[in-house]
């Protein structure tokens, strides 16, 4: 599955902000009767408004559609199913810069509200990486998750490292640390990209939670696996099944694989290159290649016919009904991938209609073969 598999739970969102039809996202704080809120208010042109806020308390967004009116002011609806109209939450310009207004939900009686610009320079600085991209490009983002804090769970050993587990109580991300088997500074590195990627996880459950906000309900599950830990790399799966108000559910697995010595990501062709010369794949500034000729051309044949060579019975459908044939290298073309002890371990993709084929248990390239086609002679591999 590619980064966005949770990222796209607020793709429609973050779209519309960008829009040139919109004025810059108002990021604001302040009160609805006496509980503190963070709020991105977004009017469009055409009166047309739409945003979100959250409760300090509690954090998790809370969608807003509505429309300008005449006068200035704007009614919004909270959560809004589809065709549905409701004003629950009704604002009008201070003349400060602010808004001032009135909630009005379900139960109980009406609350005052008051919101004032927060201005993003007096935000915490943070420096876990993903946070202090979050700051400087969605800072309501970053100032919900400014507020969390992380509990600390058991310790784990896996051979002769000792991992500590750590989870965020809303959104219940699990991820470890390395706590004993590497040399200090290394394990400082190690662990600052943990900690900055198990900050993107939680806020794409946050992002998922805001997805499925429109119809009451969503779905987010989680499970960080650490598969293969030495000197030089790290790796472990983050395996994730969500439903976020799309058509269908959907899962996916996301991988880390670091080169501890750098703490950089590495990429496969790092493991396993087959093309001619050190490897050569031109990447953007995410890491995302410019263009994917090695991957159609050459490393999905190349994985394709050597995974047939090696698991014959596996590759092919069982019978005419089984979805699962393995045996298109565009299957193999761009593979969720994380190593393992005894090999480099490969996840097909496949067509939504036949995804329950994909993350096949057996689907390994032996080391043996691996190292004849290595990427990085620096790796060591076992």
């Amino acid at each position: 599955m590619n980064r966005q598999h949770v990222l796209g739970c607020t793709a429609a969102l973050l779209g519309a902000l960008a829009s040139p039809a919109h004025a810059v996202p108002q990021l604001l704080q302040g009160q609805i009767g006496g509980a503190a809120v963070v709020m991105e208010l977004n009017v469009a042109q055409d009166g047309k408004t739409d945003g979100r806020y959250f409760y300090r308390k509690y954090h998790r967004d809370i969608a807003l559609d509505g429309q300008r009116g005449t006068d200035g002011s704007v009614a919004l609806g909270e959560n809004l199913g589809y065709n549905e109209s409701r004003t629950d939450l009704t604002l009008r310009p201070d003349g400060k810069g602010g808004w001032k207004g009135v909630w009005r939900g379900k139960k109980g009686p009406a609350q005052t509200v008051t919101l004032s610009p927060l201005v993003v320079t007096t935000l915490p600085t943070s420096d876990i990486a993903s946070l202090a991209k979050l700051r400087q490009q969605h800072p309501y983002e970053f100032a919900r998750l400014a507020d969390l804090t992380l509990q600390q769970g058991n310790l784990q050993h896996f051979g002769r490292y000792t991992l500590r587990w750590w989870k965020e109580p809303i959104s219940k991300v699990r991820f470890f640390r390395v706590v004993d088997g590497y040399p200090a500074a290394v394990q400082d590195r190690v662990n600052r990209v943990l900690e900055s990627r198990q900050w993107e996880e939680v806020n794409g459950y946050f992002g998922c939670a805001l997805g499925g906000a429109h119809r009451g309900e969503f779905e987010y599950d989680q499970t960080v696996t650490p598969r293969y830990l030495t000197d030089r790399v790290l790796s472990a799966s983050v395996f994730t099944s969500y439903d976020c108000g799309g058509a269908h559910p959907d899962f996916g697995d996301q991988p880390i694989n670091l080169d501890v010595q750098t703490g950089h990501q590495l990429q496969l062709e790092d493991v396993l290159w087959l093309g001619q010369g050190a490897p050569n794949i031109p990447r953007d500034a995410d890491g995302y290649p410019q263009n994917y000729d090695y991957q159609n051309k050459v490393l999905g044949p190349w994985l394709a016919k050597t995974l047939l060579q090696l698991y014959p019975k596996q590759m092919a459908p069982k019978d005419k009904d089984d979805d699962c044939d393995y045996r298109s290298s565009g299957l193999w073309a761009l593979p969720s991938w994380y190593l393992l002890p005894q090999g480099l371990y490969l996840g097909p993709s496949f067509p939504r209609v036949a995804r329950a084929c994909e993350y096949p248990e057996w689907s390994i390239l032996p080391w043996k073969l691996v190292k004849q086609h290595r990427g990085d002679p620096g790796l060591s591999l076992p």
